[in-house]
């Protein structure tokens, strides 16, 4: 808002009115320049501005400056009389704006500012100088103008501030603080360290669909295929129903078996299931209070349709896994404490979480655009979610299990969060000549058969198959073991056959001596050898007279004396006949002889005859004991 009567010291036609001369050379817009000057001088606390300090700096102007100088300073002189004329039009001016200004202090703000600069007191001009300096250091680049009228007028009265500049300049710095204050922020709260983990680790090929593009990955890469007939073996079919009618947890009040029918008809009547989906439900779970907690997920019945042909059409077979179906069975993995997953797909994350292998969280987040904006908010709205379950159950999430199906960069943004997110093993692959990076073949390589979408047969069969290489390996190592076995034997049985027929060739040896060496006996001359042969193995193994004797003694107490000894050798033992004085009184005799006769039985000899005679004139004994000879021979 601009009034007339306070620009009349600004305004060139006036200027040229007053003084009757006109100033063709002079343009109107360096005019203006030095009344903007002017005014920022005033502004300043009517200071002296720092570049009227150097005196001779007038003298290096050139000449066009000097002669706008001039004119300027005598079209002031004589529009001086028309100002003081009119100045008790202006503090009538000023009491008028003042009173509008408090009617309506957002339209007359900066009138009221520049009227007050030009004809106000001290305090007015001294909250002019709160305005913000820099607006004012980016309108006066001509520093020539500002020294000229330093010098030529010292002292000038302030011109009015020129209305729209002041107001396009003023609100352009606040906005680049902010900015900048933005990008300090975010560099602050954005982490790019997720501390990813590169793998090399084989795996089993599995195909992925994504937008319907067919990924094939194996150890060799990734490869985009179209018929998945090509693919021999049984392998894993990984589908992201993107375009699913939804997923979630019902809570109904029900009995455990009819859970499934009740979740089926809740889901029709609220229109979330539809003729064009396909209910499958991956869990049941009892609650308090008579309550079944119902984990389940609409598929587009047209893409299911056609993956249960495809599977139809498949020789050996596969299992059907979607992304929901997947995270589920890591969770169930995962087995007890409260876990949270989450897999990043382009363009959306998908989490489940629970406890014990029960889920208590499914939820699939849509984002806006594929930039790092729309993932950290996407982050973001997943912790809050984290927290609220923590909330629920009362326990703490230690950290969520992050999966990358396909990204291009691991330059990912990670904002600030409160529980951390530790990403899985990435495998790095060449796609289309790009390099890309992949978690799905160390989470798809993990996951077990029970989230399986397609038949249920394929639940058993896959662990049967699996099963199927260990019993090759079981029946190989029994073939090797018998095969070993049986080399063995055939050594162990050359080795008998070789020392039989060294024996036999022996034995041949032996009765080919014999008959060399053998003579015609007569009949009549048999029972004389028998009887020497007899003899001799007798005499072999009776023990000699001295030998025995020697025995005997030793056995014999020293009170007891030997007058007569006697020895029969017969065919199995030795008779031996002793006859002696045991040379003790009466009472100790017969003790000392009980106690010989027991050393004789404990030697080996048998008693078969005692005597003892005790008599004032001495104590005879006679004593007869027998030496088997069968012991001694063995």
């Amino acid at each position: 808002m601009t009034d007339p009567k306070k620009n009349t010291g600004r305004q060139p036609e006036e200027i040229e009115e007053g003084t009757g001369t006109t100033q063709p050379g002079v343009p109107e817009l360096e005019l203006e320049d030095i009344s903007w000057e002017l005014e920022d001088s005033s502004a300043a606390g009517k200071t002296p501005p720092e570049p009227e300090a150097p005196e001779p700096a007038p003298a290096a102007l050139d000449p066009f400056a000097s002669e706008v100088a001039d004119e300027a300073r005598a079209d002031m002189e004589a529009t001086a009389g028309e100002e003081a004329a009119t100045s008790d039009e202006g503090y009538a001016l000023v009491d008028e704006e003042y009173a509008e200004q408090d009617a309506a202090p957002e339209e007359y703000e900066t009138d009221a500012q520049e009227v007050s600069g030009e004809y106000g007191t001290e305090a007015e001009s001294a909250e002019l100088e709160q305005e913000p300096e820099p607006a004012y250091e980016e309108e006066a680049p001509q520093e020539v103008g500002y020294e000229l009228e330093s010098e030529s007028a010292p002292e000038p009265e302030p011109e009015p501030e020129p209305e729209p500049e002041p107001q396009s300049v003023a609100p352009a710095a606040p906005p680049r603080m902010e900015y900048e204050e933005d990008e300090e922020s975010a560099e602050a709260t954005y982490s790019r360290d997720w501390g990813w983990k590169t793998s090399r680790s084989g795996f089993s090929p599995f195909v992925f669909e994504l937008g319907g593009v067919k990924h094939m990955f194996s150890s060799r890469g990734i490869d985009i295929i179209e018929d998945i007939s090509a693919l021999g073996g049984y392998f894993k079919y990984l589908v992201d129903n993107v375009d699913a009618p939804g997923m979630g947890l019902l809570t109904l009040s029900t009995e455990f078996k009819y859970a499934g029918v009740l979740a089926r008809k809740n889901l029709e009547e609220s229109g979330e299931l539809t003729p064009e989906g396909s209910l499958h439900i991956f869990s049941r779970r009892k609650l308090e209070g008579g309550q079944v907690s119902v984990f389940y997920e609409v598929l587009p019945r047209n893409r299911h349709v056609g993956l249960m042909e495809l599977y139809n059409s498949s020789v050996d077979g596969f299992v059907i896994l979607d992304s929901v179906s997947m995270m589920y069975g890591l969770l169930r993995r995962k087995g007890r404490g409260v876990h949270a997953l989450a897999l990043h797909l382009p363009g959306t994350i998908v989490l489940v979480a629970g406890k014990n292998g029960d889920v208590h969280l499914a939820r699939r987040y849509t984002l806006v655009g594929d930039d790092e904006q729309a993932l950290v908010e996407g982050i973001f709205a997943l912790e809050q979610d984290l927290v609220a379950l923590e909330k629920n159950m009362g326990q703490k999430i230690s950290h969520v299990d992050w999966t990358e199906a396909l990204t291009p960069t691991l330059e990912l943004p990670q904002p600030d969060v409160d529980i951390p997110i530790i990403p899985t093993a990435v495998h790095e692959f060449t796609l289309n000549g790009e390099r890309v990076w992949s978690a799905l073949p160390q989470v798809v390589s993990a996951v077990p058969t029970s989230g399986n979408l397609g038949p249920k047969e394929e639940a058993y069969l896959r662990p049967l198959e699996q099963a199927e290489k260990w019993l090759w390996a079981v029946l190989l190592a029994m073939a090797l073991v018998a095969g070993a076995g049986v080399y063995a034997i055939q050594g162990v049985r050359g080795q008998v056959k070789s020392q039989v027929q060294s024996i036999k060739m022996q034995m041949n040896e032996l009765e080919n001596r014999l008959r060399s060496r053998a003579v015609n006996v007569a009949f009549e001359d048999v029972d004389p050898a028998l009887n020497l042969a007899n003899g001799f193995r007798q005499a072999a193994l009776s023990p000699p007279f001295g030998e025995m004797w020697n025995f005997l003694s030793s056995l014999r107490p020293g009170s007891i004396r030997v007058d007569g000894l006697e020895l029969r050798y017969s065919q199995d033992f030795v008779d031996v006949r002793l006859e002696g004085q045991v040379e003790m009184e009466l009472a100790g005799a017969q003790q000392v002889f009980t106690a010989y006769i027991e050393d004789m039985e404990r030697a080996g000899f048998t008693v078969t005859g005692q005597q003892l005679d005790l008599d004032l004139e001495g104590n005879y004994y006679t004593l007869n004991v027998r030496w088997p000879l069968t012991e001694k021979g063995d």
